[in-house]
């Protein structure tokens, strides 16, 4: 299967295609070990800011974490596939926006309609559905541009020379939060909270629509893999396996599994 190189990336769409996938341009061992436990603290913090008035909210969040934190020791210290890697970053980041957007949209509605309404827990599932439906759409659109390299079955993302437009976004980024955070102060709550489900909600469909190559080009690495004796790997995987023989949690995985064979 054919695609167009990206020999002249315009616009800021194309550009941001991949927004989601920057550290897999290079994921080395470092990259591995700090992209993996900044989604979990990330994860953590705002899983905190859930309906904590609902009855065994700390027990499922709990259970959330440990679950969370197992798989995180799983990509970190023992995972090999790229699929697997950057579709579990792409759905915990935008599971991240959606989350806050549901968990707002619900405890406004609960206000409102009270806490045990169906229609006040379907508010709080509306932006949920939204996101599903629009990354869908986007899972299967027509796949006009693939921004992986493969080499065998080793895979890296496309992309240079990104910094300078990275840093802009990000300055972008800050001024937008701080300027969402001085207009809050100016209305009411329930306006606050609306503002708030929209923007997070916006996130999450912006995210999507900003990578919808690369979520496109996930599918057909998936769906190619299927049909080779190995799924596809990092391309620096001996970096990554070499220092992973350094760390003592790759070691404990390690005899794991192979107590586990053995039995």
């Amino acid at each position: 299967m054919k695609y167009a190189k990206p020999a002249v990336v315009g616009g800021w769409g194309d550009y941001l295609n991949g927004c989601f996938l920057r550290v897999s341009l290079m994921i080395d061992s470092q990259n591995l070990k700090k992209g993996g436990w900044i989604v979990f603290f990330s994860a953590a913090l705002f899983g905190a800011f859930g309906p904590s008035n609902l009855s065994y909210f700390w027990w499922v969040y709990l259970f959330f974490i440990v679950a969370l934190l197992g798989f995180v020791l799983y990509v970190i210290y023992s995972c090999e596939r790229f699929v697997l890697y950057l579709s579990s970053l792409f759905l915990l980041v935008v599971g991240i926006f959606t989350y806050l957007a549901c968990t707002v949209a619900y405890l406004s509605a609960s206000r409102v309609l009270g806490g045990n309404s169906l229609l006040a827990a379907l508010v709080g599932l509306s932006p949920a559905l939204t996101v599903f439906l629009t990354v869908a759409t986007i899972l299967y659109g027509k796949t006009v541009f693939f921004p992986f390299e493969c080499k065998g079955n080793r895979v890296a993302a496309r992309g240079k020379g990104q910094s300078n437009k990275s840093h802009s976004v990000g300055l972008v980024v800050g001024a937008a939060v701080l300027t969402s955070g001085i207009f809050f102060k100016s209305v009411d709550a329930q306006t606050s909270n609306v503002l708030a489900v929209v923007i997070c909600t916006g996130c999450s469909i912006a995210i999507s629509i900003l990578s919808r190559h690369s979520i496109r080009g996930l599918r057909t690495l998936h769906i190619q893999e299927r049909n080779m004796p190995a799924p596809y790997t990092f391309m620096e995987i001996d970096e990554i396996r070499e220092a992973r023989r350094r760390w003592w949690l790759s070691r404990l995985f390690k005899w794991l599994t192979s107590l586990r064979s053995s039995t």
